[in-house]
């Protein structure tokens, strides 16, 4: 039993508890069995309280950039916040009107509130928040803008979102090339560098800090 990797699902829900908890990820998500894995996860189940978000509709979430609106900026947001359900290649994005200059919405992505916990989703939204803000406010607001960098770093908020990726280890099959990641093991592949088919390794999960771990799928 001890030789039996977690599950991906598992160690992605383990590193959200690591954050919750204020721990360091790289002590904890070291060549884990399915056995540890799960200690680790009962243990910090119930070292934290952890908030919950309701995701059936977009209140509560409203409800939350607003307070922090009024938070850190002493004034609402006035645009709509909403979850995006599809949304993974993004923590979540400011939309706006470029052309009537003009703020239309925040999005948050509900894949990775699953993934990460509130507690990202809250980080998120003071990223959005500034966007939001420094728009109206008629400043410069891009994320390469050093004002919405400084503006960041003055409520807390961080500059890029969290990502993991999965899958197995591909190599080239005749000069040993590392070609990354992929979800299925697919045998009609090929390589890039000699056209030729992947050889298929590990399932691993790669954590946002790049620590890469072993798992099942």
């Amino acid at each position: 039993m001890n030789d039996i990797k977690p599950t991906a699902l598992m160690m992605k829900y383990l590193y959200s508890l690591v954050l919750e908890a204020g721990e360091k990820p790289d002590s904890l998500l070291v060549q884990l069995s399915y056995e540890e894995a799960l200690e680790h996860i009962n243990r910090l189940k119930r070292l934290v309280t952890r908030q919950t978000i309701d995701t059936s509709d977009h209140k509560e979430l409203a409800q939350i950039g607003n307070q922090l609106s009024l938070t850190y900026y002493g004034r609402p947001c006035k645009i709509p916040i909403e979850w995006d359900k599809s949304l993974k290649n993004a923590a979540g994005y400011f939309m706006f009107d470029p052309r009537a200059h003009k703020p239309l919405r925040i999005i948050q992505s509900m894949w990775q509130y699953n993934q990460f916990g509130a507690r990202h989703v809250i980080a998120t939204l003071k990223h959005e928040l500034a966007h939001y803000h420094l728009f109206i406010e008629g400043k410069p607001f891009r994320d390469e803008d050093a004002a919405f960098k400084e503006e960041c770093r003055r409520i807390g908020a961080p500059l890029y979102a969290l990502a993991m990726q999965e899958g197995y280890e591909t190599h080239c099959s005749v000069c040993g090339t590392f070609t990354g990641l992929e979800k299925k093991n697919r045998k009609k592949l090929m390589s890039r560098c000699c056209k030729q088919a992947l050889d298929f390794g590990s399932y691993v999960l790669i954590f946002p800090n790049g620590l890469r771990v072993e798992v099942q799928k």
